[in-house]
């Protein structure tokens, strides 16, 4: 008597199981996402981009309060300025913010992932992406201040890459259009166009 009721538990879950994949074969059929009658265009990149060293120099007093393998007359940072992404599609504003450092000394590479609908049909879309000084912080998280920082600010500026270009791109109901950053040709790179 045992020996059947064993038998009726594997069917069952046997049942259960045929049951829970055919379920999930047919949701995997059910559209989810954007409008499939609308093509994605989208923004995926991670950069660098170009740091700047911030020093201050220390106060006597705030040296004595340090142990004395650690005192050092500067206290420097390394940070990453903060680029603006904008993007006009066809003329009209679509994105327009600054691209920030993660992390707490702001140090971390910069990451862009951002997706537009994009109607079917050919499109001019119009990227710039650069260097802006008014976010770049001082360790202390205030606007760099002093002469030497100010100086460290622009030289950095001026060495940083501006990317801007105007591309040609074709939505197609259902097609994502990637577009990354191409450092070494200082502009950007489409596929699946």
């Amino acid at each position: 008597m045992a020996e059947r009721g064993g038998v009726w538990l594997w069917c069952g879950r046997l049942l259960a199981g045929a049951g829970m994949l055919t379920g999930i074969a047919l949701l995997s059929n059910v559209p989810s996402g954007t409008d499939a009658r609308q093509g994605l265009l989208r923004l995926a990149w991670r950069t660098v981009g170009e740091q700047v060293r911030l020093c201050r120099e220390r106060s006597a007093e705030e040296q004595s309060r340090m142990l004395p393998h650690m005192r050092q007359a500067q206290d420097c940072s390394l940070r990453s300025l903060p680029y603006r992404l904008e993007v006009r599609v066809d003329g009209a504003p679509r994105i327009a913010r600054t691209v920030g450092s993660a992390g707490a000394r702001g140090d971390r590479p910069l990451f862009v992932q951002e997706e537009l609908a994009l109607e079917p049909g050919p499109h001019s879309v119009q990227i710039s992406f650069a260097a802006v000084p008014e976010a770049a912080q001082g360790g202390s998280g205030a606007p760099a201040g002093s002469e030497a920082q100010q100086t460290a600010l622009r030289e950095a500026l001026a060495r940083a890459h501006r990317y801007e270009g105007t591309l040609g791109v074709q939505g197609r109901p259902g097609r994502i259009v990637l577009v990354e950053l191409d450092e070494a040709r200082q502009g950007f790179r489409v596929s699946g166009d």
